[in-house]
């Protein structure tokens, strides 16, 4: 039974781990413009065996491993309150703050593909905009609120894809092992992170009078803007950068998305 929960928890890391795993191999095959890369040698290419290795000195704590696996989600939070994780006082990632609060506030219109409103407001028609402009917008200020939520891992577009499956599975291992969570102190710390991605989700779907849904926010942000800045979230706004582009997408009977 040990050995399961192992290979179950080392599959649920292996996940975030895989691209560091890479760069510890401590071959260097750089080269300048115009070089031929240097030779490996053969020696260089054998990788070290796992077996030849004693485990007799490595800590097994895997309370702390389930700790620093949810301290991911926490790093990709979104919106304002980044700050305010669990109780007053308690932050479980001192070095992340409030970002992107201007998707609190998405002028709610047709984006432009080209010119000065290129890539700002939404992906839906006017035609929609006016037929559910009291659900979409019911405080009447122009603007749509689409604040909050995850980061994709390692950008900062809001994708809901990846996102909804990143939410189910957290939820499902939480459902699974759940007296795991709370003997390990970690029962509070996976409920804020379950809210955080469903209160989002919840918010970015609109419903008419009876019940149906019309519109799914399923992406806030835009990848190829934003993945030309290394930047911190915290410092991605419209007052740092000059082309910065965070519209909102939405699945609606006119712009439909079912991969979403």
């Amino acid at each position: 039974m040990k050995q399961t929960k192992l290979k179950r928890l080392l599959a649920s890391l292996l996940s975030i781990s895989m691209v560091g795993s890479f760069a510890g191999t401590g071959i260097s095959v750089s080269a300048d413009a115009g070089e031929a890369p240097p030779s490996v040698t053969p020696d260089e290419m054998v990788f070290p065996d796992p077996d030849s290795f004693s485990y007799d000195d490595v800590e097994v704590n895997f309370a702390k491993a389930l700790q620093y696996v949810l301290y991911f989600y926490d790093a990709n939070k979104c919106g304002y309150d980044v700050d305010e994780n669990g109780e007053p006082g308690l932050k479980w990632l001192e070095w992340r703050g409030d970002c992107h609060t201007e998707d609190y506030n998405i002028p709610l219109k047709p984006m432009s593909k080209e010119g000065a409103d290129a890539k700002f407001g939404t992906n839906l028609s006017q035609d929609f905009i006016d037929e559910y402009k009291d659900i979409l917008d019911p405080d009447g200020d122009g603007f749509i609120d689409c604040g909050g939520g995850m980061h994709d891992a390692g950008d900062h577009v809001k994708f809901g894809l990846p996102g909804s499956y990143a939410a189910s599975t957290v939820g499902w291992g939480y459902y699974e092992f759940r007296d795991a969570y709370k003997k390990s102190g970690q029962q509070e710390h996976v409920e804020n992170i379950l809210h955080w991605f469903n209160d989002f989700y919840m918010k970015g779907t609109y419903l008419d009078e009876n019940g149906e849904v019309i519109a799914f926010c399923y992406q806030v942000g835009e990848g190829n803007n934003d993945h030309n800045y290394w930047n911190p979230p915290e410092l991605q706004n419209s007052q740092m950068l000059l082309d910065f582009a965070r519209p909102a997408y939405f699945a609606t009977v006119d712009t439909p998305a079912s991969d979403m």
